[in-house]
Formats: structure tokens, sequence, C-alpha cells
């Protein structure tokens, strides 16, 4: 947080000041309680006291309410600004409370009664749940019942810092919770208009007993599912479909790269074309003036694609393991390792080709403050992706090494650099055996190695530590990872964009429930 924007936390200095009187005492009893990647210092202590810092990470905040005899965080004058400060980074934590409230507290009708009138004409500023323009009136059923689905609604995805966000129409259905999902439609079902509609919708389930919540299913795998049927068929969702941070964040994440992916397909072609011109080049740096119509989300796609194909093209250079440098800070960066076809390809590729791979994230702690969980979520599920393909992966918090570029390093021999994260243009690439530059990168790579805040031996360790890292609770993570590694998740967010696939999703998921029962 900006120093001019920061309340001085009174509570803490008080505590600290009453406790341990010097702010280095403190730092030394809490450094008896934390591991050694969360070690404070007297100048992080200042920042917590200045109101720069209000939200220290789970294992220092467990420390300071240890050493200052503090029953809760709020005691210590401790708030999580994610949850208090509307913005790009916050607004995907809110916009899915928000949902999973309006979904679970407003009633959906049953087959013989008619929509609340609540539901129907909520107009709240910044709502999940609304009437869709294109919503029609109201029509019975042949059976004289009035329908349940007759309200059209919209699930509000919001924009993200390339993704530009978007509605997804959604029909509401009561339902009962029995091993599955069972939502109750309207006789023949199978026919209605909204499950032929083109593009991405949704079918909720929405239940109201002693566990309300809402069960989304993808449209395209709803009507799948009745093909066929009986017209009185009921629909049955997979309770792993349960609306969550996790789902809303897999959900936002393939709905507006999908949706951006598939508007830019005849513009993303020209841009592969005019990028071979640049395959033969050892460096090369593109402007976006060679895809100057591309939306950002499809920048993101031409350059990773870019770059994942040169070090391919170079991978022959390297002489031993490599380590990759790697610059995804957010779940929304690292949704394209999750999400990307080519992404997936390149995985198995450098796995097999480079037995004894490592790869470094540097993820500093403004920008685990600045992401909602869910996004947190989808970064984890990236590094689980890489760990699963054999790939040990180590991430550093290091705010000083953010802008080293990705790269690929042979220390002895050579360097591939390849970079679209923040790069001037579509991206930057660059094949060297300079002395200075593998100087650099390897001082870089050490300096991670020892200030890493998932250091262990095993994967099922360094993922824990991960989750601790970005303030995950890794039960709840490594239950619905089970769950939807289980169901797949193609039910719940299917692409419809030939680039994107969930096969990453799916794998990452099944490899964190496979860690869950990894005690080493």
């Amino acid at each position: 947080m900006p120093e001019s924007d920061a309340v001085p936390n009174e509570r803490f200095r008080e505590a600290r000041i009453r406790l341990f009187g010097s702010r280095q005492s403190l730092a030394d009893a809490v450094n008896q309680l934390v591991p050694d990647a969360y070690r404070i210092s007297d100048n992080d202590i200042g920042k917590i006291e200045r109101g720069q810092v209000t939200w220290p990470r789970r294992p220092r905040r467990d420390a300071y309410r240890q050493t200052l005899q503090a029953a809760t965080d709020q005691d210590l004058g401790f708030f999580d600004r994610r949850e208090q400060q509307p913005g790009a980074g916050q607004s995907l934590t809110r916009h899915a409370a928000e949902n999973l409230a309006l979904l679970t507290q407003h009633r959906v009708p049953t087959s013989t009664g008619a929509v609340p009138k609540q539901v129907v004409n909520q107009r709240l500023d910044g709502e999940i749940l609304r009437r869709a323009p294109w919503e029609i009136a109201l029509t019975e059923t042949q059976g004289g019942r009035l329908s349940a689905d007759a309200t059209t609604h919209v699930l509000a995805t919001p924009a993200g810092r390339a993704l530009p966000g978007l509605e997804i129409p959604a029909q509401l259905h009561p339902a009962v919770h029995n091993d599955k999902i069972v939502v109750q439609i309207p006789a023949g079902y199978a026919a209605d208009p909204f499950l032929h509609r083109p593009g991405r919708a949704l079918v909720v389930g929405q239940t109201l007993a002693d566990d309300p919540g809402a069960y989304l299913l993808d449209s395209r795998h709803a009507r799948r599912m009745l093909r066929g049927a009986p017209p009185d068929a009921r629909l049955i969702v997979p309770s792993a479909y349960r609306l969550d941070e996790l789902t809303y964040a897999l959900l936002w994440a393939v709905a507006n790269f999908d949706a951006e992916l598939l508007a830019d397909d005849a513009a993303l072609a020209a841009g592969l074309r005019d990028a071979a011109s640049y395959i033969a080049l050892r460096r090369s740096a593109a402007s976006r003036d060679i895809a100057a119509d591309l939306s950002p989300a499809s920048f993101m796609w031409l350059g990773s694609q870019f770059c994942a194909d040169h070090i391919l093209r170079h991978a022959s250079d390297l002489t031993s393991p490599p380590l990759f440098w790697t610059r995804e800070q957010s779940g929304e960066q690292a949704a394209a390792w999750l999400l990307f076809t080519h992404k997936h390809d390149y995985l198995r590729a450098t796995a097999t080709t480079g037995g004894g791979a490592t790869r470094v994230f540097c993820v500093p702690e403004a920008a685990v403050i600045s992401s909602p969980a869910g996004e947190r979520a989808l970064l984890l599920l990236a590094v689980a992706l890489m760990e699963s393909h054999g790939i040990t992966t180590t991430t550093t918090d290091t705010a000083e090494l953010a802008a080293i570029p990705g790269f690929v390093l042979d220390p002895e021999n050579t360097a591939i650099t390849a970079t679209w994260i923040g790069a001037d243009g579509i991206w930057y690439v660059d094949v060297t055996d300079n002395h200075g530059t593998l100087r650099e990168y390897t001082d870089a790579a050490g300096h991670a190695a020892h200030h890493s805040v998932t250091a262990a031996p095993t994967p099922a360790l360094r993922l824990r530590h991960l989750a601790d890292y970005l303030d995950l609770d890794w039960a709840w993570l490594s239950v619905r990872c089970r769950e939807l590694g289980a169901a797949g998740t193609s039910g719940i967010a299917q692409p419809r964009s030939r680039l994107l696939s969930l096969d990453g999703v799916d794998r990452a998921c099944r490899f964190v429930a496979a860690c869950a029962g990894d005690r080493d």
C-alpha cells in the first residue's frame, strides 16, 4: 500500500511497546516461532505499524498473536485489504462472495410457484445475479404451471488486468442434495431454447435446505446429458461443481480467455503468419503493431506461443538439466499454463528433454496481497501442474528479482531468454553465451534458492508451503481438488476455443489431491 494511503496500526504498536519495547526484540521473539522463510526484521514490524502491511502471512500472524498475547487477528489491528477495497485485484473475491450470497439467499421457484419479484427485479449496483437484457416474459408450461426457469439471469465475471470481464447467461432451478445434486428442471427442458443458444451459458441448481448452495453446469454439457432422456428427466450435477472461490475463478479465467480468443481467431492466425518471419532470428522483440487489433488476452496467447516455440527450437543448445525462470505472479497470468493448449505440449516436451529441470517463480508479497483467493488458487494449480511433470519448483518472495525476464539457463553454456509477461511488446527472446548474462541469471537463481518460501524435499511439502505463503487453506483446497479431479472440470467450464483445454487443470487437481495424502 502506498504510504500516503496507509493508516497507522496503533493497536499493534501499543502491544509491541507494552510487551517488548523495541521492534527488534519483538522480531527476535517472532523468529523463534516461524519457519526460516517467514523470518522478519524490525523493518517488517515498522511496515505493520505504519499501516503499509495490514495482513501478514499466516505463519507470521500466528506468531504475532502468540507473542503479543492476542486472541484474534483483529485484536492486533490486522485486516485483509482484499476484503475491503474493490478494484481489479480484489473484484474477483468480492464478486464471488456476492454471487454465492445471491444464489443461496434468494429462492428460485418450485414448479408450482412464481418467480419472486425480489429476484426478477433486482438491479443492485455491482450485483452478480440480475435479469439479462434479452429476458423474456414469464410463460406457462403446458401443465399450466409457471416455469422455474422463466427468467434468465447473468453471472457477472469482473475485469482483470488483461481479461475484460463478461456476463454469462444463467438459469436457476431448485435442486436437492443427495449423493449428487438433483436439479428439478421443467418438462421437456432438453428442447428449451436456452440450452441451444450460441455461446456460453449456465444451468444453476440451487439447494436451500441444510446446506444452501449453487451448483453450476455448462449449458452444452447439460444439453448432452439430456439428449435422449425422457421429458420428465431430472438433471444430475456433480457436487464438485459447487460455486465457491475455486470454481468461480476457473470459470472466470476460462470464459474470459475463451471469448477473447474466439473473437480474435482470424486476427491471431494473421499474427502467427507475421510472427513466422521472426523464427529464424536468435534475438527478436516484436512490437504490438504486428497484431494491433488483438485484445490484451490474445496478446498474452501470442506472446506465450512464440516464447514456448523459441525455447523448444533452441533446447538442443542446452547441455545440462535446465533451470527455468518464470514471471507469473497472479492467477490470471498463471492461467496460461493451465488453459493454453500449447503450454501443455511445451511442458511435456521440456519435462521429457530436461530431466531434473527446475522452475523458479518470483512472487513478491505485494503480489499475493493484491490477488483474491481464487486467483491465488489458480497460481498454486499452475505450480502443481509443473510438479506433476517432474519439474521441481521453487518460489521466492524477493521483490528485487521481479524484473528478471523469463529465461532458461544452462549455467556453463547457454541462456535462452523468452519473456512475454511485462515485455514492452508482444515478446522478447534471445539466445546467448554472454558471460555477464549467464552470471546475472545464475546469481538470481542462487538467490531465489536461498530465499525460497517453498524449500522442501518433496512436491507435497513444496505445495503445502506454497499454500501457506499464498494464504490458502490447504485442507479445503486439497478436498476441492480431489472432487474436481474426479468429476473433471469440463462440465462447468468447457472451452469453445480450439486454443484452450482443461487437461492441465484436471491434471493439476488430481496431483494436488494425490499430494494431500502424502505426509512426507
